[in-house]
């Protein structure tokens, strides 16, 4: 059996992607498509928009869905930002970079 060119592969349907943050403790995503790295200090996670970023103090995924992508995280929320998306890269890929 013959494989689909690289162009003609099916695509992930992009997933619909919101943020809600309350009072700087309480903020709630969707369609989150992994986290990548979190500590009491730092959550990045993959979105089909591009890497989000959240800085700040105490915090931690409350609950995450890897069914539906959706993320609870409490803490002092600092910052929130992105960075565009790029080419997936392997775990080594990412551990060494």
């Amino acid at each position: 059996m013959e494989s689909m060119p690289e162009t003609q592969k099916p695509m992930k349907p992009m997933k619909r992607h919101e943020l809600r943050l309350e009072a700087r403790e309480r903020l709630t995503a969707t369609g989150i498509r992994r986290v990548d790295f979190f500590s009491d200090e730092l959550i990045t996670a993959q979105t089909d928009l591009g890497q989000l970023n959240l800085k700040g103090e105490a915090l931690h995924i409350e609950s995450l869905s890897a069914e539906t992508g959706d993320m609870l995280v409490r803490g002092k929320v600092a910052a929130v930002s992105y960075t565009e998306a790029s080419p997936a890269v392997s775990f080594l890929g990412r551990l060494f970079k």
